[in-house]
């Protein structure tokens, strides 16, 4: 969501437009005001939200969604389903390999294939008969509706090596074509003979369809290829390479068909590494196909961001990867629908208005792909995969595992709803208007609050008053709510055409002052035990380094003033910053014009820059006092009574810190102050000379430096006889 705070004179344009448009804000005072608008249009910004009965576009649309209708099945998992003439639905389940017939809302078993795990392939072929593919089985099975018997129909393959599952079928006329592993080869089945047609050269064929021009497409595992058999003249072609391990459903799209590609997390194989493994390890640099390339997290519906290890507890068995929708043309173009981040995708059907509805491996979730290209989350059940997918009369029916159950439409929902996430306006806010882009039947409300969570003590949900049309095909009204922190705003989809498509909500919060805190002073540059350094002899810099802690919960552009005062003092003292306004929270002072003596210095902040005048707000804070020394401590009174010396230091401002001394131009050493102490403005130095000196002349220098890092020096000559 967007919230974007500016001056009005920054928005004369918009307002304007709005006003010429018919509808104008309330009055503003005279002065000028900062307006903040708040505006939802993308789709992570209305994926902020919640969309009930309806769904979200990768565009930034809200539509209605459908109503469905649940039938709870036997077993655990649907693997196959065909919807037959009747415009009733055979379903292959894992229940002991039975199929189950679904009509309206009723589920009845219809016949078990005997010694089937799962029944995986369903078909129905022109004259009405139904084919099941069962798994493991190298027979064709008849399904009989009316009698309720499977019957063992033609055998594929030369024996349960060559043929061991039937795991796809699909039907031309009265043709039946069958896709099997593990030698991955097509059969066709025609008047109870089944004839081996096409061999891929890969583990198995995991989709089949048939497209209008009678062209046969097949998608294969564990290469991920789609080839076209055309029964014409017996050839097939290779049409798409994915970079992933599974071609997992096809349905006829356009002038080719949709494939769903899959990459899929390989388990290790029984024995040594799959084919795939090995010419991955032998060919490393081969091609590898054609690549999905992912949306960025949170810019489209399924791009979901990695979750926590903590709560990605899967399901048991279930497989991991990564899946994308592509098109592939008759001419072999590929274009990529749609991907996803963190599943695959299970099955497809295509929608009389060319539509492509696609279940996913987790979370429940069906995306669909409009003509236009946008995506959204269509449906989003309780079951975590959805696993067949089909068209209907009403719309799309689907069916999912870990609970086997079938989801059929009734219709669009009639009570389509999205509310929006909630508005953070920082501070207490008058609202203006609200003005809403959309289509249809549509019925817009907002409330507001003090409180980020709403409920008790918010206002009641409120139409906007003075409604009209606006410029651009918008509408808009003024905000009813009365003024809060938080405001929401939520619209009610009450028609098969309703969308919406922009939401904009304009507001003037209360001005929140720039809080300063922690202001302090202290020298930019301060050495340890500076007498012992050759630096001692230099100036001291005379800049001190001025920093403040702030809180600034609108974030407004802030400026800031500073000003000293000497202790006892009536007048603050201005001290200057620069031609520039100072925006930064730390400045380099340099006190050399300053006297000697006890300060404080007080930063002030301002907000006038993001605010007018009426509007804007001051705070400042003070130091607590410090000291600006920058001369140097004095030394006098030095005498040397060998092996002793000694001699009085003092200083105005600052307390002495250290003391050395050095003989002959020798190394600096520390010495001590008569009682073992540095904690006064004037000290008596004690100095223990070296012993040993040889007779003559000498020279004794002694540095002395105060608590501000000012080092003071002197210097004597004594004679030892």
């Amino acid at each position: 969501m967007n919230s974007d705070r500016r001056p009005l004179r920054a928005s004369v344009s918009l307002i304007a437009g709005l006003a010429l448009a018919g509808l104008a804000l309330l009055a503003p005072p005279a002065s000028a005001v900062v307006t903040a608008t708040w505006t939802v249009e993308t789709y992570a910004q209305f994926d902020a939200g919640d969309a009930s009965s309806a769904f979200i576009t990768s565009t930034g649309e809200v539509r209605a969604g459908w109503d469905t209708k649940r039938t709870a099945l036997e077993g655990d998992a649907v693997w196959s389903a065909v919807k037959l003439a009747d415009g009733s639905v055979l379903l292959g389940s894992d229940a002991g390999g039975a199929v189950f017939r679904v009509q309206g809302d009723t589920s009845k078993k219809l016949v078990s294939i005997p010694g089937a795990i799962a029944v995986v392939s369903l078909v129905q072929t022109t004259d009405g008969s139904v084919w099941a593919g069962a798994m493991p089985g190298n027979k064709l099975w008849k399904i009989d509706v009316a009698g309720g018997k499977a019957t063992a129909g033609p055998q594929l393959g030369k024996d349960a090596k060559d043929v061991e599952t039937i795991w796809a079928l699909a039907a031309s006329g009265n043709t039946v074509y069958a896709g099997t592993g593990p030698s991955g080869k097509l059969f066709a089945i025609t008047g109870g003979n089944a004839k081996e047609v096409f061999d891929t050269d890969d583990k198995r064929i995991t989709a089949l369809t048939v497209t209008t021009d009678g062209k046969v497409w097949m998608g294969t595992s564990e290469r991920a290829i789609v080839f076209r058999f055309d029964p014409k003249d017996g050839k097939a072609r290779a049409m798409a390479d994915f970079a992933g391990n599974e071609v997992s459903s096809l349905a006829p799209y356009r002038d080719g068909v949709v494939a769903a590609a899959n990459d899929l997390a390989e388990q290790p194989a029984a024995q040594g590494k799959t084919p795939a493994q090995v010419e991955a390890a032998e060919k490393p640099n081969a091609g590898k196909g054609q690549a999905a390339k992912a949306p960025d997290v949170g810019t489209k519906p399924g791009a979901d961001k990695d979750p926590p290890p903590v709560t990605d507890l899967g399901r048991k068995g279930a497989k991991k990867g990564k899946g994308a929708l592509f098109k592939i043309g008759g001419d072999g173009r590929l274009d990529q629908l749609h991907a996803l981040t963190q599943t695959y995708f299970t099955s497809l059907a295509v929608a009389a208005d060319g539509s492509v509805f696609a279940g996913a491996a987790d979370k429940g979730r069906i995306y669909m792909v409009d003509p236009d290209g946008a995506v959204a989350t269509a449906f989003d059940v309780d079951e975590r995969s959805v696993s067949q997918v089909w068209a209907d009369k009403a719309g799309i029916s689907f069916a999912t595992d870990d609970t086997a159950a079938t989801y059929r439409t009734t219709g669009r929902a009639d009570q389509g709803k999205y509310m929006s996430d909630v508005l953070d306006a920082k501070a207490v806010s008058r609202f203006g208007k609200l003005s809403w882009l959309t289509t249809g039947k549509t019925k817009v409300e907002t409330r507001s609050g003090n409180t980020a969570k709403p409920g008790v003590g918010w206002s009641e949900w409120q139409a906007p008053t003075q409604s009209g049309k606006l410029g651009g095909g918008a509408e808009g009204g003024k905000i009813a709510s009365p003024a809060g922190r938080y405001l929401q705003f939520r619209v009610a989809l009450e028609d098969d055409d309703a969308r919406v498509r922009r939401v904009t909500a304009f507001y003037v919060p209360q001005n929140l002052a720039t809080q300063i805190q922690d202001v302090s002073a202290e020298l930019a540059a301060k050495e340890s035990l500076p007498t012992l350094k050759d630096s001692a002899a230099k100036p001291r810099s005379p800049v001190m380094k001025l920093k403040w802690k702030i809180e600034n919960p609108d974030s407004d552009d802030t400026v800031y003033t500073i000003e000293a005062r000497r202790d006892g003092e009536a007048n603050w003292r201005p001290v200057s910053t620069g031609k520039a306004p100072l925006t930064a929270t730390t400045w380099d002072w340099n006190t050399e014009t300053y006297p000697d003596g006890w300060y404080r210095v007080r930063v002030t902040a301002s907000d006038s820059a993001a605010n007018s005048p009426d509007r804007a707000l001051t705070t400042s804070q003070t130091t607590t006092l410090f000291a600006i020394d920058n001369t140097r401590p004095g030394i006098d009174n030095l005498t040397v009574t060998y092996p002793k010396a000694q001699a009085r230091a003092a200083d105005a401002i600052s307390t002495l810190s250290e003391m050395s001394f050095s003989v002959d131009d020798g190394p600096w050493q520390l010495g001590t102050t008569a009682d073992g102490l540095y904690d006064d403005l004037s000290e008596d130095l004690r100095i223990d000379l070296p012993t040993g000196l040889p007779r003559g002349t000498h020279t004794l220098a002694v540095r002395v430096a105060d608590a501000s890092g000012n080092v003071g020096s002197t210097s004597t000559t004594f004679v030892i006889k």
